[in-house]
């Protein structure tokens, strides 16, 4: 019990770093809190910084959950450590206590964590993911926020039907769902 709280902390540090709150104050000396969405993450860093900025913070917040799963499973013997740390670190980002617990929507980290546990399943899921998002978004033309959320539903029987092993399903799942409920605020956001 200890290696998962162990490893929930470290990857809750990890998570809580403000990526997208740096990177929007150093390329244009603003808060991305309180523009666009005012998340933390890459797709509204990208709104106030541009493109660049935007990866930039996508990659390194997918490069946080991974080392935060990294360190788990190179430290405990125990391979739901590694879920441990993944799933913190996705609430670190999402609730990050270094920002007044705002934050981001997580799924970079989720990816990044995921990564770490099986890398040719995370982007064969990613990729079905990201189509199945699409043909939301730009065949059926649903909202942004409700696409995201219908295609987080997914990520969980896709890890298992994929062949993920029983933490990454578990992270896909809880991580998912933590996507979920961060994005359901943003149901009926209007976007330019």
């Amino acid at each position: 019990m200890i290696d998962l709280t162990l490893s929930g902390i470290c990857g809750y540090i990890l998570g809580a770093i403000p990526t997208g709150v740096i990177i929007s104050r150093l390329a244009r000396g603003t808060d991305v809190r309180q523009q666009g969405s005012g998340h933390t993450g890459g797709l509204n860093v990208s709104r106030v910084t541009g493109f660049w900025g935007g990866a930039a913070t996508a990659l390194i917040d997918a490069l946080l959950g991974l080392v935060a799963v990294v360190i788990a499973d190179v430290a405990f013997e125990n391979p739901w450590a590694a879920t441990s740390a993944g799933m913190m670190a996705v609430v670190g980002h999402d609730w990050s206590i270094l920002i007044r617990w705002g934050g981001g929507i997580g799924l970079s980290t989720l990816v990044g964590a995921l990564f770490a546990l099986d890398p040719l399943r995370t982007l064969g899921t990613l990729l079905i993911v990201a189509l199945f998002w699409l043909v939301l978004i730009k065949l059926l033309r649903l909202h942004r926020a409700r696409s995201t959320i219908l295609a987080m539903l997914i990520i969980g029987p896709l890890a298992w039907l994929v062949g993920f092993v029983p933490q990454a399903i578990l992270l896909a799942a809880l991580g998912s769902l933590v996507v979920i409920i961060k994005t359901l605020p943003d149901w009926n956001r209007q976007y330019e």
